[in-house]
């Protein structure tokens, strides 16, 4: 067998597993089969599950206005692939670009403090010592009954108990109570 042979016969193998891709995944086509979706949603739930780790588990453990943009935007454009309204691979490319630059932008927030200070922002005073900070309560639409229902959350009965309130930036209100010595 001859160098253009064997040259030729991967061509071949690489032309059928084009096409073989071209049919089990709907690559050309105007619609759609139902299988051809199946197809795509595992192919792009295993593609979700490796791009998960490369973007880094706090895009889902947390929830700051940076994780939540990330998350959202994913999964619009992984979406578009399995319904076939945007090219396949395209989506997928675009998809493992955003996570590389959440992953990016994360690396980041760890070593540049103003960048995570944009990316994130910086937790609120609600409440300090017995007085409550009604211009950041207004500002950010916190009623005091949020707070509340969030002392009652936590077993906390009364405000003199509590040493500051805080509005933290994935969204949750913390408290920090005062010590049992004070």
């Amino acid at each position: 067998m001859g160098r253009n042979e064997t040259e030729w016969q991967r061509c071949c193998a690489v032309a059928d597993l084009m096409q073989w891709l071209d049919n089990i995944l709907g690559l050309s086509a105007e619609e759609l089969e139902w299988y051809q979706m199946v197809v795509r949603a595992i192919v792009v739930y295993a593609v979700a599950l490796a791009y998960i780790r490369i973007a880094g588990m706090r895009s889902f453990g947390t929830s700051s206005a940076f994780d939540v943009v990330v998350t959202i935007t994913m999964g619009a454009v992984l979406s578009r692939s399995i319904t076939g309204h945007y090219p396949f691979f395209p989506c997928l490319i675009t998809a493992a670009v955003l996570a590389l630059c959440h992953r990016l932008i994360a690396f980041l927030n760890f070593k540049v403090d103003a960048v995570r200070r944009a990316a994130e922002g910086k937790p609120v005073l609600l409440f300090r010592e017995g007085l409550f900070a009604e211009k950041n309560l207004s500002l950010h639409s916190i009623h005091r009954a949020d707070l509340d229902r969030t002392l009652r959350e936590k077993g906390i009965d009364d405000y003199n108990k509590v040493k500051s309130i805080w509005y933290e930036v994935d969204g949750k209100i913390s408290v920090v109570k005062k010590d049992d010595s004070q």
